[in-house]
């Protein structure tokens, strides 16, 4: 019984290393739109916005690896 519970949070805790949100969580993962104000003082507060600037084919600025999420301002509007 003790080796299935070890298999089981051992697994839950590779998903929760190998997954990405969580990052944003501790302060890893990009890095917030408040950093730096001045480039996005006119920026509304969506993420079709965001990705205008940060798709990989229209990159003005640091190109996003996950184009297809629409949960940027949840990790980076902090």
């Amino acid at each position: 019984m003790k080796a299935k519970i070890s298999k089981i949070l051992l697994t839950g805790l590779l998903f929760f290393v190998a997954g990405c949100g969580h990052w944003a969580y501790l302060g890893v993962h990009g890095t917030s739109i408040r950093q730096k104000w001045d480039v996005h003082a006119n920026v509304g507060q969506t993420d079709e916005q965001c990705l205008e600037c940060h798709h990989p084919d229209n990159a003005q600025g640091p190109a996003t690896p996950h184009p297809d999420f629409t949960g940027c301002l949840k990790c980076h509007n902090d």
